[in-house]
């Protein structure tokens, strides 16, 4: 009940709010190895439960109970931990739970006037996002649908609560390919802080899509993904605009390639940007037995150093 006040709470402060860029940007995370290993394009990516958070539309093809747990290793001992759980309701569609952690503990400081600390003798500190979501996803013959609201506690030198609510859907053309997109933040997305501070964000599109075909002759099977930059730009620059630039706007995109065999292992390869040979991504999936599936995904950095992620899907029936 608490969360249900505060969200209606914040939907009425909202109207007064402080415009800005990133309220509850930690939701723009991507969560599972499968989808970071191409390049973070998650809306087209049906199957990679982790990612729930950037995805609710995956929901509506699962029709078995799931559990997926995700471990991301940043840099500077940053890290991102989640576990997610899918709940099929019969004719229903699927429920989706996620709980996750972003952040640092244990970094020390100095407060300022303090004299340089001795040894192992000094002041820590944490800071982290947690992220709480719920979704619902569900088939409608060649159409899949999707909602979520996600709730967001950051714990800084002041704490504060926030929300954002997608929505998203699919259309499949065939097995062979499909259109989809989604709306972030559809309500907008607001913050609140301690100090009574309110910040909030505009919605924002993506649109994204998947094409499949099979290479019997070398056993397995061949995905295409593809996720656009925002559409609506809110906070974008100019010259990505889809309407200026439609060319450079796809460039700017992700995508990423999938080598499914038929025995039951992948080899996957992106790009966080195409325009961008340095965001490169590379990964592997692994099913041992059949209710089991390991992913890793590698993401190289500019400056720092690389990411490494690393999640495990469980399917119980």
């Amino acid at each position: 009940m608490p969360f249900i006040f505060a969200i209606i709470f914040l939907l009425f402060a909202s109207a007064n709010a402080e415009r800005v860029v990133g309220a509850n940007n930690s939701l723009e995370t991507v969560q599972g190895a499968k989808s970071a290993s191409m390049g973070g394009a998650a809306l087209p990516v049906l199957n990679d439960l982790p990612s729930l958070a950037k995805n609710p539309l995956q929901l509506s093809e699962l029709d078995k109970l799931s559990l997926a747990l995700t471990h991301v290793a940043y840099f500077e001992e940053t890290s991102y931990n989640g576990v997610v759980m899918a709940l099929p309701i019969k004719e229903a569609g699927t429920l989706g739970f996620a709980a996750s952690r972003f952040g640092a503990s244990d970094i020390p400081y100095i407060r300022e006037g303090d004299p340089l600390p001795e040894g192992e003798n000094y002041n820590t500190l944490n800071i982290s996002d947690w992220i709480f979501t719920g979704a619902w996803g569900k088939n409608f013959g060649q159409w899949n649908l999707a909602l979520s609201l996600h709730l967001l506690k950051r714990e800084l030198d002041q704490s504060g609560w926030g929300f954002r609510s997608d929505v998203a859907a699919g259309y499949k053309f065939s097995e062979k390919f499909m259109l989809a997109g989604i709306i972030d933040g559809w309500t907008s997305s607001a913050a609140k802080w301690e100090s009574g501070h309110f910040e909030y964000s505009s919605p924002e599109a993506y649109a994204a899509f998947r094409f499949s075909e099979p290479f019997p002759y070398f056993y397995g099977k061949l995905n295409l993904y593809w996720q656009s930059t925002g559409i609506l730009h809110s906070e974008s620059e100019k010259e990505t605009r889809v309407w200026k630039n439609p060319v450079d706007w796809f460039l700017a995109g992700s995508t990423g390639l999938e080598f499914e065999t038929n025995f039951s292992f992948s080899l996957r390869a992106g790009l966080v940007k195409i325009n961008d040979a340095k965001s490169l991504t590379l990964g592997a999936g692994i099913k041992p037995i059949s209710w089991l599936c390991a992913d890793y995904a590698f993401q190289m950095h500019n400056e720092l150093s690389s990411v490494h992620r690393i999640s495990i899907i469980a399917n119980f029936r």
